[in-house]
């Protein structure tokens, strides 16, 4: 069976969704639904064999229009992160298999609404969660790592992890919505740190307790963190006690970084490097993964298997044939947890902006400083 699949949004994210269903057999890309006139569209809607009248236009302020969903079995949601949760919801109500990335909300009280949606309508085996770094093949290796080296090295003490983005022309085009708390704001669009703690390590406890606001990049925005410093306490199964973490985000990055590294009691830690999709898109790599014994090197591994795209779209054919696939709605309430606390703590703090003091946030996210 061919499922025909209708995308809300037509830029960063559906482009990595593209990249799978051009391999696919299972899906038909049918419809697209935007915001911005079909005319600056026509090209890339030839190059994925639509049409203009494939084309919907979403008026400002106004939901997408009722044509749209005619047809379709699949609706992929990837547009601003504001718009999520009606989207998500008037979808699941029109009884699609509904796609959303990144949020479901951009609050608590939006996310709770559509988690209360799915649950009280029993659209589980509907609703999916789309967070990439599930499907990275170091996030998905990263349990057995961690159960084979805390044996010989230790329990966990400390995490660090690090996602630094260098300037680009798809954040310059994103920036008046992209930092702002409508959409969420930067922690939110770097979610990933929690993907890789939570579901990767086995975390059952990510709790945030404090963190510090930078403006990186002042041509992305000054009223608005572009970076961010994050401290947690950490629990789990490989986590001894009283274990911290830290999370270094920021975009417009002088240096790239995306790394994590697990520090054991031993004081042998392990680094994981990822890589950018698109990178991985392009290749055979899937990142890097390094044990270190006294500050040397002495194993490493570079993992194999599908790239994230591919992997999204098994989830989304299992999905489709009554399978399950993705987080329980109780594991994406968990995982967004800190998001929350994150925007209660962000309240009111100044952004640091002195040059110095940046630095210095590069230099320890670079470093991956406890």
């Amino acid at each position: 069976m061919t499922y025909n699949l209708g995308a809300v949004g037509f830029g960063h994210w559906f482009n990595r969704l593209y990249v799978g269903l051009m391999k696919s057999n299972e899906f038909r890309l049918a419809k697209i639904a935007g915001v911005s006139d079909v005319k600056g569209k026509m090209d890339r809607l030839r190059m994925v064999g639509l049409e203009e009248k494939d084309y919907y236009r979403i008026d400002e302020g106004k939901p997408i229009p009722e044509d749209f969903y005619e047809g379709l079995d699949v609706v992929h949601i990837s547009d601003p992160n504001e718009f999520h949760a009606e989207q998500t919801i008037e979808s699941l109500r029109r009884g699609k298999f509904t796609i959303t990335e990144k949020t479901w909300g951009v609050n608590r009280e939006e996310f709770s609404r559509v988690v209360d949606f799915i649950k009280s309508n029993r659209l589980e085996s509907r609703a999916y969660l789309h967070l990439h770094y599930l499907h990275k093949q170091l996030t998905m290796q990263l349990e057995s790592l961690l159960t084979r080296y805390t044996d010989t090295y230790g329990k966990v003490t400390a995490v660090s992890s690090t996602f630094f983005e260098v300037e680009s022309d798809e954040d310059i085009r994103r920036k008046r919505w992209l930092f702002s708390q409508r959409s969420g704001g930067l922690f939110m669009d770097w979610i990933h740190p929690f993907e890789i703690m939570i579901v990767g390590a086995r975390a059952n406890m990510a709790r945030l307790d404090d963190a510090r606001l930078f403006v990186v990049n002042s041509d992305y925005d000054t009223e608005n963190p572009t970076g961010i410093e994050a401290r947690l306490s950490m629990a789990g199964k490989f986590f001894a006690e009283n274990a911290t973490g830290v999370i270094r985000v920021a975009k417009g990055s002088p240096r790239g970084a995306a790394a994590v590294r697990f520090y054991f009691s031993s004081g042998s830690y392990l680094d994981l490097e990822y890589l950018h999709s698109e990178f991985e898109f392009r290749s055979a790599e899937r990142g890097r993964w390094t044990l270190y014994k006294m500050d040397r090197p002495i194993e490493s591994g570079n993992p194999i298997g599908l790239n994230t795209s591919d992997l999204f779209i098994k989830e989304i054919v299992n999905l489709c044939r009554g399978g399950s696939a993705g987080l329980t709605t109780e594991e994406a309430t968990t995982l967004f947890e800190p998001q929350w606390r994150y925007m209660e703590i962000a309240k009111g703090k100044e952004l640091v902006g002195s040059k110095p003091e940046v630095e210095s946030f590069i230099d320890r996210g670079i470093g991956l400083e406890r």
